[in-house]
């Protein structure tokens, strides 16, 4: 399996998984929407994780639709939050959109345009997370992390996002 170059000097082998990267590309996902190589992380420090527990699996897909018709969506579950397993990290095939759904208030929340720039987020927040060094200094790294989150994603950055929120906790 292909591993983004980068990822090694943060994780090792075990500490990456898989993504159907191939099946996704023959489901018609374009290429540039996806990571770089095959795997993921699966952990970045407070923000996410690929560990699921209850019923639901990673990759696995959950359908929201309204009894009327209205409303019929399936997601790819992708992760979740590290601190909170019922805040999901889910893919919309249709959009390409990384969004954050809320199991406890059936809640949807926008994350990320696409897996690509979601991955490549978490491994920027990794690096965040790797070089610190404690409360003095922080706000000001946060700052250069949001300018660097900003240049890769601008609608990340949206008023109801999920970043900003993590972002101004760094602060």
């Amino acid at each position: 399996m292909a591993v983004d170059p980068r990822f090694r000097a943060l994780w090792d082998e075990d500490e990456l998984v898989p993504y159907p990267r191939q099946a996704w590309l023959d489901a018609g996902f374009p290429a540039p929407a996806l990571p770089d190589g095959d795997e993921i992380p699966l952990e970045v420090e407070v923000v996410y994780t690929a560990y699921l527990e209850g019923q639901i699996e990673l990759f696995d897909t959950i359908q929201l639709s309204t009894e009327d018709g209205t409303l019929d969506i399936r997601l790819i579950v992708v992760g979740a939050v590290a601190d909170n397993p019922n805040l999901l990290y889910v893919l919309d095939p249709n959009t390409g959109e990384i969004l954050q759904f809320d199991l406890e208030v059936q809640d949807v929340q926008a994350v990320n345009s696409n897996f690509r720039c979601f991955v490549e987020f978490l491994y920027h927040f990794a690096l965040f997370v790797e070089a610190d060094e404690g409360k003095p200094g922080r706000a000001e790294r946060a700052a250069v992390l949001a300018d660097t989150l900003r240049a890769i994603d601008p609608d990340a950055f949206a008023p109801d996002a999920w970043w900003p929120l993590v972002l101004e906790q760094l602060q």
